[in-house]
């Protein structure tokens, strides 16, 4: 009798917090892993991690602004098929300016979601990673049309050009980069599922990772309040996003598609409760 091939499962990002805990947490679900990141001697690190915890892993150096390494990425999942991918490969706002952001969180991000769609099965699902943010912030008709029409050659100059620059704050341009992802999520669920696959985003709240300490060391007042609304009394562990990423991949959530799933303790429920009623 010949052994069942294991699935593979494409992590990008896949050295960061959430994308490692992802990877890891796979395995034991039965998954073979394609990981990948920019960095060759972190992916090569993990790569022996999951080889020693039993599972097959192929590594692909990844820049989601370089036509070439995500054309090499699309290859290497063809090449041995990919029955999901967890897309968790970004960057946070104090990592950088506001075009980049958009650049590498929304532009460079679809761009890469799009080249490996084909080599996703039927049956499949891509889970994109994008933030409770994209729930903070105030509707903006202006930005969030141009935002949308994410494949516009020009869209950074665009954006450059709006009244008063206000993407070239990275603490504006992150959370409608992933307001932009969550409407592509919904936008065109339809024409994946016309192919037998599904998409779906996670938006995770405030996260044990190192970006996340980073940030909240960048901002400790903002996030010593944000602390306050969280319903769980807690911040998260990547590995409970890692869990809702693997549900959401797996047969389980066959029926899920075209939504976000907010893992964030609770907090943006009682932010918007705490908008309805700013006096309680």
């Amino acid at each position: 009798m010949t052994e069942s091939k294991r699935p593979r499962l494409l992590v990008t990002g896949a050295t960061g917090g959430m994308g490692k805990a992802t990877a890891l947490a796979a395995i034991g679900q039965g998954w073979d892993l394609l990981l990948a990141d920019l960095d060759a001697d972190k992916l090569a690190a993990l790569a022996a991690e999951c080889a020693a915890a039993g599972a097959k892993a192929d590594v692909c150096v990844l820049d989601v602004t370089n036509a070439d390494t995500v054309t090499a990425l699309a290859s290497a999942a063809a090449a041995g098929g990919i029955g999901g991918i967890v897309h968790t490969v970004g960057l946070s706002p104090t990592m950088c300016a506001g075009p980049r952001i958009l650049e590498v969180d929304l532009v460079g991000f679809l761009n890469t979601l799009e080249a490996l769609r084909p080599a996703l099965q039927s049956g499949g699902c891509a889970v994109c990673i994008a933030s409770m943010s994209a729930y903070m912030v105030p509707p903006n008709g202006e930005i969030e049309s141009l935002l949308q029409d994410w494949q516009a050659p020009d869209l950074l100059q665009r954006a450059a050009e709006l009244p008063g620059d206000p993407l070239a704050d990275a603490a504006a341009a992150y959370p409608y980069a992933k307001k932009a992802l969550i409407r592509y999520v919904e936008a065109n669920a339809i024409t994946w599922g016309k192919e037998g696959k599904r998409l779906a985003s996670i938006s995770p709240g405030l996260i044990d990772t190192a970006m996340g300490k980073q940030e909240e060391t960048s901002n400790k007042e903002g996030f010593a309040w944000m602390e306050t609304l969280i319903a769980q009394q807690r911040h998260g562990e990547p590995e409970e996003i890692a869990g809702a990423a693997l549900f959401l991949v797996s047969p389980q959530a066959s029926y899920v598609s075209g939504t976000d799933l907010l893992v964030d303790g609770g907090f943006v429920g009682s932010f918007r409760e705490s908008q309805r009623n700013p006096a309680a």
